[in-house]
């Protein structure tokens, strides 16, 4: 049974401060968990609470000590935004300062996945719950699918069956994170696993509508941005990978790998990776090239690469000037 949200003491007054953000123009997609997280934690804490103290935010926050610095910083974000809106009505609440959770910017190096790797966590998926004819495949598919296009987890998960052409190998993906829909172009050979995706999710008894999500789980419903993450972590850290901080790989990293192998494939071209830069911009739906060059993580092949296209372009000169 689906567990109903905002029901604690400030259910009410989040699910308005929701409507009127979204009025506004913003997804509060995960923000909507963070806020729904706290709710939860003043009904088991503070079930009769008419207003935000500090004590109820640093409990809460304590809560979230397992998380990295920067999600814990987002979770004092949305927090802090909850509390502005609540003062209009209150003006002894509490507004979360800036620092409460330590550094808000800890750089994570990405890891960079490599095919082979990618292999085995496709292996793992492929273990998934194997009593059930079309799970295993649904993640298969997804881990797949965030190899070879680059795309964000959420943007996969909301896929429906009429943003897949098949008959053209387009993927068209819709209103994401910067309010803009794009194009990606599919390799044949990704357009045919899709189409034998939805051949298997007709085989098990599932309507292949025009409006359905694409992506199911092991009971027929569609996979979600909660527990799809989740089991993601679960098959990358049973695959056996760890990061040099012996931490397991995020889902994201998968987005860092792809935009790592697009440049390679520039600079193995012979071609100026700063004239492509918007390209990939368009292709990965960032509002701006500054959010692209986030993604661009030299390997150590990347770097080999870089040198001796330097090496090849020094000698070319001074073979010129002799």
């Amino acid at each position: 049974m689906k567990k109903q949200r905002f029901t604690g003491p400030m259910g009410s007054w989040m699910i308005q401060h929701l409507a009127l953000r979204r009025s506004l123009g913003y997804l509060y997609v995960s923000s909507e968990y963070t806020l729904d997280a706290f709710d939860q934690f003043l009904y088991e804490h503070f079930p009769n609470c008419k207003v935000i103290t500090r004590q109820m935010v640093v409990g809460y926050l304590d809560t979230t000590r397992h998380k990295l610095p920067l999600t814990r910083a987002d979770h004092v974000s949305v927090l802090r935004q909850f509390c502005r809106f609540m003062l209009q009505f209150d003006l002894t609440t509490y507004i979360p300062e800036k620092g409460l959770v330590g550094p808000a910017r800890v750089q994570v190096k990405p890891y960079i996945f490599t095919q082979e790797e990618v292999g085995r966590v496709m292996q793992q998926a492929m273990q998934l719950n194997v009593k059930s004819k079309i799970l295993p495949y649904t993640y298969c598919m997804i881990v797949g699918l965030l190899w070879v296009t680059g795309m964000r987890i959420g943007e996969v998960v909301r896929l429906k069956i009429e943003d897949i052409d098949t008959e053209n190998g387009i993927l068209t993906i819709r209103q994401t994170k910067f309010f803009k829909s794009r194009m990606i172009p599919l390799l044949p050979s990704v357009t045919q696993k899709l189409i034998a995706y939805m051949e298997r999710r007709s085989r098990c008894g599932y309507i292949n509508k025009r409006t359905d999500l694409m992506f199911i789980n092991n009971r027929g419903k569609p996979c979600t941005i909660t527990t799809t993450p989740r089991t993601l972590r679960t098959l990358i850290s049973r695959a056996g990978l760890k990061t040099d901080q012996n931490r397991t790989p995020r889902v994201h990293d998968l987005r860092h790998s792809f935009a790592t192998r697009w440049l390679m494939d520039i600079y193995q071209s012979g071609k100026d990776p700063n004239i492509y830069l918007p390209v990939l911009a368009t292709y990965l739906g960032h509002a701006n090239i500054a959010n692209t060059q986030v993604y661009l993580h030299p390997s150590l092949e990347l770097l080999g690469i870089a040198g001796e296209t330097l090496h090849s372009y020094i000698h070319s000169n001074q073979g010129g000037s002799q």
